[in-house]
């Protein structure tokens, strides 16, 4: 394990700005990556907006993560999605086992969308998947900070393909179960993971995981990284969920419901999502 952590050098991305998305257009570029990388994996079929989201991006405490480079450019993204009444995404596979610790008390989160272009990769060679996992890995430890420190979550949940599972569990990621089909990304084998924070904590204290444990619990990320992330405008929702998409049109109606009642105060209210199609 720590012959792998060594390949981990943020340094050697010093020209990339690991924080929240800030605008529509970084927020469509990191869409376009994921639908980019999905689409080559087989993971989404193909749409004419070459764009890949779902209805729990509409939500106001999502927040979508980027890796942005000197010009612009999105090398790696990711995003946070905090539980609520419409819950998570991968309670399609696991609600049984999300509804154990929500019944806990426990506030969850969930990582999705994770997608990276590796034309950007600058390390020397290391066996693929893990190499290509390196820019989400320092990126990760953004999305780490934010979900404790601002999300105050206390369980988060990933649902990886199977291949990925060794560089999960470095970070001392468990599994909920064994591999399923998972119809979010057409069928493809995935298995649900989930770790706690103060065992993340525990586990990386151990011997050989030095340098894990300095780069995701010792350092902290500043947090104006975290500040002027884009909050949805209603222009943007319409935007994004019914002239890119047609996630509003199909959404369940308790899904539509609760948006609706996410976006009913403040200068411009929402009343219906009819306003937006």
């Amino acid at each position: 394990m720590q012959r792998i952590a060594e390949h981990i050098h943020p340094e050697e991305f010093s020209g990339i700005n690991y924080r929240v998305a800030r605008t529509r257009e970084e927020i469509e570029q990191a869409y376009a990556l994921v639908y980019k990388e999905y689409l080559k994996k087989g993971y989404t079929k193909k749409n004419n907006s070459g764009l890949r989201f779902s209805i729990y991006n509409a939500l106001p405490l999502t927040t979508t993560f980027i890796a942005a480079t000197n010009t612009n450019h999105i090398a790696a993204t990711a995003t946070v999605i905090s539980d609520s009444p419409i819950g998570l995404p991968m309670d399609e596979l696991y609600q049984k086992e999300l509804s154990t610790f929500r019944g806990q008390g426990k506030k969850l989160c969930e990582i999705s969308m994770l997608a990276t272009d590796n034309t950007l990769l600058r390390h020397e060679p290391l066996a693929s998947p893990l190499k290509k996992l390196l820019p989400l890995f320092i990126l990760f430890k953004t999305l780490l900070d934010y979900t404790q420190d601002i999300l105050k979550s206390d369980i988060m949940y990933i649902t990886i393909h199977p291949k990925y599972k060794t560089a999960f569990n470095l970070l001392a990621f468990k599994d909920l179960s064994g591999v399923k089909s998972y119809q979010e990304v057409n069928g493809a084998p995935a298995i649900g993971q989930y770790v706690d924070f103060p065992t993340m904590a525990q586990e990386l204290r151990k011997p050989g995981k030095e340098k894990l444990y300095a780069i995701f619990i010792i350092n902290k990320t500043d947090h104006s990284k975290f500040e002027n992330k884009l909050a949805f405008s209603l222009e943007d929702l319409r935007y994004f969920f019914s002239e890119k998409s047609d996630i509003f049109k199909t959404a369940p109606q308790a899904h539509k419901e609760y948006i609706e009642r996410c976006y009913s105060t403040g200068e411009h209210s929402l009343s219906s999502l009819r306003e937006l199609t």
